[in-house]
């Protein structure tokens, strides 16, 4: 009921405003735009290893050395499982005036459309939580491990065959006390010479940073002077602003994009960066790298009986009668494979 202050005064409804949050999608958007539902729950992902081996050398004449070939590597992953629900409680559905809806209804239709657009602000939250979970997984591929835990507290863990080399911690911190003793150039040529020499051998294209890395990045900048449209050292932009995707571009540095990625999702009550804050992702973003976003299949007899398995999300709702309520799920299996697990680098540049 309106209170006597809202019965006594004239007021005006304006539409509701939107508070929530948008999903994280930039690292998906970015790297991960081959997505591949499969059939089975579980994925093998196979390797085929071998190191830039010379072939040795013999006496003409003399007979030929025998010498070892390839490694295949498998890992046998299932892929992480998302299910979720959301109940619909008919007493809030009919009776709960909600953000831009009239004090007085005209009628029935009134009601319904409040009860509709609730109903799909609801299925909209469920998708949300869910494209926020696949960006974590993904964040956690580009450290080569990506652990989870579910509801009963048991910890998954899978590790992608990254060589530990792709694994950097500076020597001098880009927070050093003196300036000088910073060398970003030699820094950023450092982790391109690494990347040259893996299997791969794909040039980075990109510099993802946490919060506190961009900081002192932009901060030596500043303090290097690193002059606008250099091409030798890079073009520095201060003035772009963050995206819908919680995300900035900075400009170019030795031929690589920098990024500022600041998002953070919460996690089992936790809030999680999806970079981390002392940390550059440096990556390849060229489809060579050949990553795939593989959904597993949905093991529910509805999706079963329905042939609906192979799905990169599978919904469907029930109503039970008494107490009455409605039910909406959504389940989804994503697992992201960098099948070139040596096409990124995590560099610590912060203490």
């Amino acid at each position: 009921m309106p209170t006597t202050a809202e019965l006594l005064n004239w007021m005006t409804l304006t539409a509701s405003v939107n508070e929530m949050k948008r999903p994280n999608q930039f690292l998906k958007r970015l790297l991960y735009g081959n997505h591949e539902p499969v059939a089975t729950e579980s994925i093998e992902v196979g390797l085929l290893q071998e190191d830039r081996k010379a072939a040795p050398f013999v006496r003409a004449g003399a007979e030929a050395l025998m010498v070892q070939g390839h490694s295949d590597v498998f890992r046998n992953i299932s892929a992480p499982n998302i299910r979720i629900k959301a109940a619909l409680d008919p007493n809030k559905l009919i009776s709960q005036r909600r953000p831009g809806d009239r004090i007085f209804v005209s009628g029935k239709s009134d009601v319904i459309a409040s009860a509709q657009r609730y109903i799909t602000q609801i299925q909209q939250g469920l998708e949300d939580q869910v494209i926020n979970a696949e960006e974590y997984l993904i964040s956690r591929s580009l450290q080569g491990v990506i652990s989870y835990s579910v509801a009963d507290e048991e910890v998954f863990t899978i590790t992608f065959p990254r060589p530990a080399a792709n694994n950097v911690t500076l020597d001098t911190w880009w927070d050093d006390a003196d300036p000088d003793n910073v060398t970003l150039e030699l820094d950023f040529h450092l982790i391109k010479s690494l990347a040259s020499e893996t299997t791969t051998g794909l040039p980075l294209t990109d510099a993802i940073m946490g919060s506190t890395a961009a900081t002192a990045f932009l901060k030596l900048a500043r303090l290097k002077n690193i002059p606008l449209g250099n091409i030798n050292q890079g073009t520095i932009d201060f003035t772009t602003q963050f995206n819908e995707d919680g995300v900035i571009f900075l400009g170019t540095f030795s031929g690589v994009r920098l990024w500022q990625y600041n998002r953070s999702v919460i996690l089992n009550g936790s809030s999680t960066d999806m970079i981390r804050t002392n940390y550059v992702e440096f990556i390849s973003s060229s489809p060579q790298t050949e990553r795939v976003l593989y959904y597993g299949a949905i093991p529910d007899m509805d999706a079963i009986e329905n042939g609906n398995i192979v799905s990169e999300r599978f919904s469907k709702s029930w109503k039970v009668s008494d107490p009455s309520a409605r039910y909406m799920l959504v389940q989804s299996r994503p697992l992201p494979v960098p099948r070139r697990v040596d096409a990124s680098f995590s560099v610590k540049v912060l203490a």
